[in-house]
């Protein structure tokens, strides 16, 4: 038994020795932001570009984020990292990826098969950050922020809420976003990142079906989806109260859903509840001597419509972010007539929003 065990460290030293073991750290590229495009050329219709850190010895912002971009246009992913690996002198270390983008013409047709291969590989971190580029994914991956300490940095700090948080953010990891992809009863966003400058402007998100792009909502509607997604954290509501403007910050938030069991027609009633309490952040004139239960009341109603406006465009389109479609598969067994049936109901179901807001107080000033 000790000599099989020599045997085995033997071995091993000898692999490591020959050079077919790990490769040191001065030998890898690592890899921090993936992008997908279309190139436009029919047999290689992927173009794909890697991001690739170039250490510094000193962190310093604008000074320390070097990178190097590689493009590369293929038949597949896969052949385009194989080949991209001939136009580099070190190892291409993926695992350190955190940032996935495709280009917004490539999601507008079909996102499935670039998807497959993030998915499959086991170097490929399922916690990673996707988005769609606009206008493409290496216009963003090319961007050089100069607040930047490493880089790609500014994306992860973006995304991940260690740094900024923005109710106009919605962050969307790999993992569920290819549950999304596959789920019934719920569809997948993806945030949509435009490059402007030295700086990114994130403030939008795409729908999409099982495929592509459905729809990309402006900025306002971004902020009520994202609060009707999930119970989204610093939200700002503007009023328009008796032809004067005002705006609160949202201090705490809830919202449930409910859906009944389909009636005789075979419609069952969605009903969104929400709660929301606050301060007045910002007004066009005093409000301390108001009825505070009147200016609430026209903070619901007016959130009240902005949110149905968004929950029509989604029926519209016919796709399912919020996920309504998995409350009424919980309702109990739904066969594939069930489900064609409520494919088929979901453009005119009914909809109810009720919202409850409170108003806390008007600041530090009257």
């Amino acid at each position: 038994m000790n000599r099989c065990f020599f045997m085995i460290f033997l071995l091993a030293a000898l692999c490591f020795n020959s050079g077919c073991g790990m490769k040191d750290l001065d030998k890898r590229f690592f890899v921090l932001a993936i992008g997908v495009d279309q190139s436009g050329v029919p047999d290689k219709p992927y173009h794909v570009s890697l991001k690739l850190g170039i250490p510094s010895p000193r962190i310093e912002p604008g000074n320390s984020n070097k990178y190097q971009l590689v493009t590369q246009d293929a038949n597949s992913v896969t052949e385009a990292i194989r080949l991209l690996k001939s136009k580099v002198d070190k190892e291409l270390d993926l695992g350190h990826a955190k940032i996935f983008v495709f280009g917004k013409s490539l999601a507008s047709e079909d996102i499935q098969k670039p998807l497959d291969w993030f998915i499959r590989r086991r170097d490929i971190q399922k916690i990673g950050f996707v988005a769609v580029g606009d206008p493409t994914a290496e216009a963003v991956l090319d961007t050089r922020v100069s607040s930047e300490r490493l880089p790609a940095n500014s994306l992860f700090l973006s995304f991940d809420r260690e740094g900024t948080e923005s109710a106009y953010i919605m962050t969307e990891n790999l993992s569920d976003f290819y549950r999304r992809m596959t789920e019934r009863g719920l569809d997948p966003y993806l945030p949509v990142i435009r490059p402007r400058g030295q700086i990114f402007e994130i403030d939008q998100v795409a729908i999409l079906d099982k495929h592509r792009i459905r729809a990309i909502l402006n900025p306002d509607q971004t902020r009520i989806l994202n609060q009707l997604t999930r119970n989204a954290r610093k939200l700002d509501i503007h009023t328009n109260h008796q032809n004067e403007n005002f705006d609160i910050s949202i201090q705490h938030f809830k919202r449930k859903i409910h859906i009944s069991n389909p009636n005789q027609n075979g419609m069952p009633d969605v009903r969104i509840e929400m709660k929301a309490d606050g301060m007045v952040e910002e007004s066009s004139r005093p409000l301390y001597d108001d009825d505070w239960n009147e200016l609430a009341q026209s903070v619901q109603a007016q959130s009240k419509v902005r949110c149905m406006n968004v929950l029509a465009l989604l029926q519209e389109k016919g796709v399912d972010p919020i996920g309504f479609g998995l409350h009424y598969r919980a309702l109990g067994y739904v066969s594939d007539k069930d489900w064609q049936h409520w494919i088929d109901i979901y453009p005119n179901l009914n909809l109810q929003v009720n919202i409850k807001v409170k108003i806390l107080g008007t600041g530090v000033v009257r």
